[in-house]
């Protein structure tokens, strides 16, 4: 019996109904294969910010003592981004536990550097390591939440911790409140954690591998950032603030000739794949707003 197996990967807003995939399912089932597995890696494309919140939930246990310094570059770093693109945003840190003090901020354009070299030792000592859970109590609890998130300002969390996520919430289910919650603007994410190939020392230990984070970064269309690299001369690279992109990085390995790409549900043949990275390059640059899906069937151990 022919089954098929397909998996949403929505990112970052996703809105609308989908494409139609007949073709591709009429290709899955021409393979005869009963665990034929079809992929979407989709992503909005984004408009450039006019208002921007930048919230960092950083884990302030003892173990990341020695990252402080290099989080308050990266921030300061990626306010000199900031202000290429707007000069109306907020940036602020808490700590993945809410324990007092768990604030720091508002900063702003005007803000001096001090104030974010200062930011992440203001924190207090961080035990629970629960970043989803941080960022949803704080935004329903948390008095500063409301003079913080603008109801009209785009969204950018930046999650940085040497562990796993510990809240126990669910990835799908964080994402889908982040869609609910902050609805109508663009929304975007950047884990900064350690990664399995990371080039920490301790990363036999599994509870050190932010897989969590990792899995709700691959919503926004990208890849983990490697906490032990040197991240903060490239943070904003990984945001929507590098502006539009032309390019769908996909996250399985496909079978090149089952490869469709929609942009806004239309089918378009403007695109060709790199097998080297993985990535499909489009021809021309999709319109601020565009849905974009790369559908595919994935490629199975035996066939690479």
């Amino acid at each position: 019996m022919f089954i098929k197996k397909i998996k949403f990967l929505l990112l970052a807003g996703l809105f609308g109904c989908a494409a139609d995939y007949s073709v591709i399912t009429q290709e899955v089932e021409m393979t005869g294969k009963s665990e034929a597995e079809v992929h979407i890696d989709s992503f909005i494309q984004a408009s450039k910010p006019e208002q921007i919140d930048v919230l960092v939930l950083l884990d302030t246990s003892c173990s990341m003592n020695d990252n402080y310094s290099q989080v308050s570059t990266g921030v300061e770093l990626l306010r000199n981004d900031l202000n290429n693109v707007t000069n109306d945003y907020n940036i602020a840190f808490i700590n993945t536990s809410l324990i007092e003090p768990y604030f720091a901020g508002i900063f702003d354009n005007n803000s001096p550097t001090i104030d974010f070299i200062m930011a992440p030792w203001s924190l207090g000592w961080d035990h629970t390591e629960a970043g989803f859970s941080a960022l949803y109590n704080f935004t329903n609890s948390m008095p500063e939440a409301t003079e913080f998130f603008r109801k009209t300002a785009d969204k950018l969390f930046i999650f940085v911790s040497d562990e796993e996520e510990q809240s126990g919430i669910p990835v799908e289910v964080f994402e889908d409140w982040l869609k609910t919650e902050f609805r109508g603007v663009q929304r975007d994410v950047v884990a900064i954690v350690t990664v399995p190939d990371s080039e920490c020392e301790y990363t036999d230990y599994n509870a050190n591998i932010g897989q969590k984070y990792a899995d709700l970064a691959r919503y926004y269309g990208k890849d983990a950032i490697d906490i032990c690299s040197n991240w903060e001369l490239w943070l904003s690279n990984s945001t929507f603030l590098i502006g539009p992109i032309d390019y769908v990085k996909l996250t399985y390995t496909p079978i090149e000739e089952s490869i469709k790409i929609y942009i806004d549900r239309f089918e378009t043949d403007r695109w060709e794949y790199d097998e080297q990275i993985n990535t499909v390059q489009l021809f021309e640059r999709p319109q601020p707003g565009s849905l974009i899906e790369a559908v595919y069937i994935i490629k199975t151990p035996e066939e690479k």
